[in-house]
């Protein structure tokens, strides 16, 4: 095992994997693209942060990116940096958004290219991802979470990895989606086993009496924006036609439904359906508060 400067270890290959993307950003001119993907709470967030810290130790809370604004402001700021698109970034990469976004997309992967930029993208299922990031990864990783009895107690294990790699020789990354695409048109099928990985990464007990899990960008940090983002998400939008119909009674408090609707291109019942949902949006509100 090989200890990053006293914070946590990793396997010695995983550790010349992570070097050998290193040389290949800073002395090859070259970017590296790797997907982690896992359940919900897995650990893929912290082990992308741990696999970024090995590459960068400058990482930091600004190269964390929930939502596609975060994600393009730091692919245009920096070069030779690692940058971790956490899980919400994976709705910017589905299929769906790349189709609307494709030149958008094409732009940011030539960006990555020239900056010499590692991205590490975290998502909950590797399929879900666009053909064409898929095939410009260098590596998969599948991250789970598992059991194991520690001094007589079954302990929660999060963060264990396996890394699937492109090489010239070998390419592990598509003998995975390979399986994994198989797997999911032939549910009620055998199909064959699962390829092996070219490395395996144990994880961490999680609980009480083990050793607190080491946050590259500082846990505090990381937990405070990803709650921010939830947040933001999670906000009630308001319909702009309400804040106009707000506004036209405001303003003129005589103006009826229909009238307001006849004005709006809108039928009297709909502005009453509106009006409704304003107060089904304020009591959200008060209870999100």
């Amino acid at each position: 095992m090989v200890m990053i400067n006293d914070k946590f270890s990793i396997s010695e290959d995983l550790y010349d994997f992570l070097m050998r993307c290193k040389e290949k950003m800073f002395e090859e001119d070259s970017m590296v693209l790797g997907i982690l993907w896992g359940d919900v709470g897995s650990g893929k967030s912290l082990k992308a942060q741990h696999m970024g810290y090995v590459i960068d130790t400058e990482l930091d809370i600004d190269r964390v990116a929930f939502d596609k604004e975060e994600f393009i402001r730091a692919i245009i700021k920096n070069r030779q940096k690692v940058i971790v698109g956490d899980e919400g970034i994976s709705l910017f990469f589905s299929r769906a958004s790349m189709t609307k976004e494709g030149r958008l997309i094409s732009e940011l992967m030539d960006q990555i290219r020239q900056k010499n930029l590692c991205i590490i993208i975290c998502v909950p299922k590797l399929l879900s991802l666009d053909w064409s990031i898929l095939e410009s990864a260098n590596f998969v990783g599948y991250v789970w979470e598992s059991k194991k009895e520690i001094n007589g107690k079954r302990r929660t294990i999060k963060g264990n990895l396996a890394l699937y790699p492109k090489f010239v020789d070998k390419d592990y990354k598509m003998e995975i989606i390979d399986y994994l695409k198989i797997k999911k048109r032939s549910l009620a099928k055998k199909y064959r086993s699962r390829p092996e990985p070219f490395l395996t990464q144990p994880g961490e007990p999680i609980g009480k009496s083990f050793k607190k899990p080491f946050y590259p960008v500082g846990e505090y940090k990381y937990r405070t924006k990803k709650e921010a983002i939830l947040d933001k998400y999670m906000k009630p939008q308001i319909d702009p036609k309400i804040e106009l119909i707000n506004k036209m009674k405001k303003n003129c408090p005589e103006l009826t439904d229909a009238i307001i609707g006849k004005s709006l291109n809108l039928t009297r019942q709909w502005v009453n359906t509106l009006r409704n949902r304003e107060s089904l949006v304020n009591t959200e509100k008060t209870l999100h508060t």
